[in-house]
């Protein structure tokens, strides 16, 4: 075994060799430990630390709590958000019950209601934002990282993108991994999102095969898993977006109800409240109340829907999803012996923290802990073992943190690690003198090193230690994250460390862990224009005019890069934008970047637009990638690559247009209207309510724009006015509840005639486009649309279609999904004044930022109403 030794600066350099003596020793003790906690955290372990979000009292409340119970519950959701995190709050808090959630995918699909992210991108930020909500939850989040495609109407549906089997088997592997005696799921088979219908499914299926050694065998031949059976599986009772199915009277036996709003005593507020504190951690998926709803008040119910051949029946009037089950005796024995009971009334009476101490390391000495010889059973040992841990480091008082001191690892460079110990008890600390830092899965190679720690800590101090290791060559990059959400490279390489504290002739171990991206060393963090749109609107422009948004008719288009250096010194070399990846073209932009510095740059691609975009119409789009390499100084070596689409939209506008646009969460108007060279203002709710509008021969509000800007509903009768004047409104799509009039919200009618939004939705992006007014002026001035136009689509057609709407509004457009009545309504105009209003509940901001063609051509068509010539 080769160690690599590394230097803190708490270290004398007459002591080195000391310390390499203890290395060979230290490894290997810490192997096993490492290898425990490993055994047991999966993806999102340190989401289920107790002590990250509670204070000290609750904290070994909680650890000792944790003893008391050997049994794990899974709760399976479709998407983050979707989990009953109120009955994993009580479950974990009340109980002590080890809970986990298996999420079916990373909710890039949905929308986002705070940034401009979407897709892998905001699937990355999902993805951490359940993280933050399992810390409260006292839960360990689990991604199956199935594609969340938008919103679905059916299981069938779901499984077409996801493949049946495909899913079955990632759910199949995480039940055979994490084992769980309990699986709850708020989804049934036949209500609500078409991803809820097929995770019921899945968890209906998958509780069988999980102990069928005929399921997936390769699993168990070469995953490290073994067959298990859980042994109940609860579905929810009318859970939120599902169906409103009551128990009968005969049912209510096989009935839990789960009581959310009981206190929890120790930390001073109730289940709900917590469970609601998580809840608000998914920031993308909100606005979220900032008190309990009313709603909140009922318990929630769940209805016993399958048991494993041999499991103990439900007993009558069973309080918890466990009751009834028990363990062999022997194990039983050995996971809650006597001291574990007394654990807890002990602390509760006496909050003698050091004979707490000593009662669990009498419990470590015992091997209580340790799965006895032949057991098939080892998982439920090395749960209980890990928490042992745990509540001997809380019990202590002793912490340690793990950091990386630069913002992110760099391969084939040293990165500098800060360990933090602090002793938060009263007393002196006795310390093992090294600290062990190790790889994710216990392995202690070449990667593992060790710090040498001081002897003793004071009470009440800390001290922070240091040490360098260099990051290999092939350690995998991370960054984008957008760009890893399928590879489980998203979270990062993690480390952990483990310190020994001797304590009264026996030991135990205190542990940190944490994860850290990897970058390359300079990379290109964003790219604007991307995709690049090029329109005939720009191509057409005179020699003379200066295009928008970086293009310029006679060198080229201009793009915008961010770069970041993370190296810690300064960085000299070019950036070339040039055709395929393996292709550098001569020459390049010189660019010079500080150390751990940001640098804006421009690039240009070399050719004119004209010469990027086809001659004649209707031509495929332009079959073309920019590639950015920024190259070394003096050198063809790369150190980082990422490219950029190009499509061309054969798309003209009416000439001279002025366009104003409110900004909801992203710039998508704002470049879609330079890509069609058009004079655009951003416009803020001041400007509505005060600046003179009728400089602007159109006005776009961005789709969700009064939710993003609430104000603007007061202000709302100067958009009116507008339009009465001559304007085009153009609205984009918001949610019933952000549209609808309501007294209680003083929202009164947004539009200047009746129109009422219902929940109809066309999920198929391919749904047929019926022309129900063909000679519509939207549909035919200044570009003929055609069903082409509605080809290339991307997640869906529209969503939030009106129910109902006053006669004044045209609907020229139709549309379905298979098998359900036309709506007419995704596209709507009317006449007001002397000016023309546009509501649209089709998705063009998804179509426009992905550079579907067609959708600049109706994008520009909404611009010109009113302006044929």
């Amino acid at each position: 075994m080769k160690n690599r030794m590394q230097k803190p600066e708490v270290r004398s350099q007459n002591k080195r060799s000391a310390a390499r003596c203890q290395a060979s020793v230290w490894l290997a003790l810490a192997a096993f430990v490492l290898s425990a906690f490993a055994a047991v955290e999966g993806l999102g372990q340190n989401a289920a630390r107790a002590g990250a979000v509670e204070g000290e009292r609750a904290e070994l409340y909680q650890a000792l709590l944790d003893l008391q119970s050997p049994w794990t519950v899974m709760c399976v959701a479709a998407h983050p958000d979707d989990e009953d995190g109120a009955t994993l709050t009580v479950l974990r808090r009340k109980y002590g019950v080890h809970t986990v959630t298996v999420f079916s995918t990373y909710g890039e699909g949905g929308q986002n209601a705070v940034g401009p992210e979407l897709y892998e991108e905001l699937g990355a930020i999902r993805a951490r934002e359940t993280m933050q909500a399992s810390e409260i939850q006292g839960s360990e989040p689990h991604f199956l990282g199935l594609k969340d495609f938008g919103f679905s109407k059916s299981a069938d549906e779901a499984f077409k993108v996801w493949g049946h089997e495909e899913a079955l088997r990632r759910l199949v592997l995480k039940i055979r991994q994490l084992r769980p005696d309990v699986i709850i799921t708020n989804h049934d088979t036949v209500s609500g999102h078409g991803h809820h219908q097929a995770t019921g499914r899945l968890v209906l299926e998958a509780f069988d095969a999980a102990a069928d050694p005929h399921r997936f065998p390769e699993q168990l031949k070469r995953g490290g898993v073994s067959v298990w059976q859980p042994q109940r599986l609860f579905v929810r009772v009318g859970a939120p977006g599902g169906s409103v199915e009551k128990a009968t009277p005969e049912d209510e036996a096989a009935i839990i109800s789960v009581n959310r709003n009981e206190r929890d005593e120790v930390r001073g507020t109730t289940y709900a409240e917590q469970a609601l504190q998580a809840l608000q951690r998914h920031a993308t998926q909100g606005p979220w109340p900032q008190t309990l709803p009313a709603s909140w008040a009922s318990a929630i119910r769940y209805r016993l829907t399958r048991s494993a051949k041999k499991a103990p029946p439900l007993p009558p009037n069973a309080q918890t999803f466990l009751d009834g089950l028990g363990l062999p005796p022997k194990i039983q024995e050995r996971l809650m012996p006597p001291a574990v009971k007394t654990l807890l009334p002990f602390y509760e009476k006496e909050r003698d923290r050091e004979q707490i101490l000593r009662t669990l390391l009498q419990l470590q000495k015992d091997r209580v802990f340790v799965a006895p010889k032949g057991s098939t059973d080892e998982h439920r040992f090395e749960l209980m073992s890990q928490r042992l841990s745990d509540a001997l480091e809380v019990a202590s008082g002793v912490r340690m943190t793990i950091a990386l001191d630069e913002d992110v690892l760099v391969p084939n460079t040293p990165a500098t690690f800060s360990v933090v110990i602090s002793n938060r008890s009263d007393k002196e600390v006795q310390l093992g003198k090294s600290v062990v830092l190790g790889g994710p899965d216990g392995s202690l190679d070449e990667d593992a090193f060790v710090i040498k720690a001081p002897s003793v800590l004071a009470p009440k101090s800390e001290i922070t230690l240091h040490a360098k290791r260099h990051t290999p060559a092939s350690e995998p990059i991370n960054v984008p994250g957008a760009e890893h959400l399928y590879d489980d490279l998203l979270f990062g390489r993690q480390f952990r460390a483990v310190l020994k504290i001797p304590y009264d002739g026996t030991f135990f171990f205190v542990h940190a862990t944490t994860r850290v991206n990897v970058a390359p060393a300079v990379e290109i963090a964003g790219i604007a224009p991307s995709p690049l749109v090029l329109t005939r609107a720009a191509r057409d422009l005179p020699a003379s005019k200066t295009a928008p948004a970086g293009m310029s008719t006679e060198s080229g288009v201009e793009f915008s890069l961010r770069l970041i250096n993370h190296q810690g010194q300064p960085f000299k070399g070019q950036v070339i934008a040039g055709g395929p990846a393996s292709k550098l073209a001569a020459g390049g932009t010189t660019v010079t970047l500080a150390a751990r510095g940001m640098s804006e740059v421009s690039v240009k691609r070399s050719g004119d637009v004209a010469d990027m975009a086809p001659a004649r119409d209707y031509n495929p789009p332009v079959p073309n990638v920019v590639t950015f390499s920024v190259v070394g100084d003096g050198g063809q070596r790369v150190v980082t690559q990422r490219s950029v689409r190009v499509v061309w939209s054969d798309a003209r506008v009416a000439p001279n247009l002025r366009v104003g646009y409110v900004r909801s969460f992203d710039d998508t108007i704002r470049d879609s209207l330079a890509a069609l060279n058009v004079e655009a203002k951003e416009l803020k709710v001041e400007d509505v309510r005060s600046s003179d509008l009728s400089r602007y021969n159109a006005i776009i509000l961005d789709n969700r724009g009064y939710q993003a800007h609430p104000e603007l509903v007061a202000a709302n009768q100067r958009l009116l006015d507008y339009v009465r004047e001559g304007g085009t409104l153009i609205v984009f799509y918001h949610r019933t509840n952000e549209w609808n009039p309501d007294a209680e919200r003083k929202r009164p009618q947004l539009a200047p005639y009746p129109l009422t939004l219902g929940n109809s939705r066309v999920t198929d992006e391919t749904a047929p486009i019926q022309f129900t007014e063909p000679q519509h002026a939207l549909l035919n001035y200044p570009n003929k649309i055609t069903p082409e136009d509605f080809a290339g689509w991307i997640q869906e057609r529209g969503l939030y279609y009106p129910e109902k709407w006053d006669a004044h509004y045209s609907a020229p457009l139709s549309t379905s999904d298979k098998g359900e009545a036309p709506l007419r309504g995704g596209l709507l105009a009317a006449d007001y004044g002397r000016g023309r209003y546009i509501y649209t509940s089709m998705v063009w901001y998804r179509q426009l930022r992905a550079g579907v063609p067609g959708a600049y051509r109706v994008l520009a068509n909404m611009i010109s109403y009113g302006r044929q010539q």
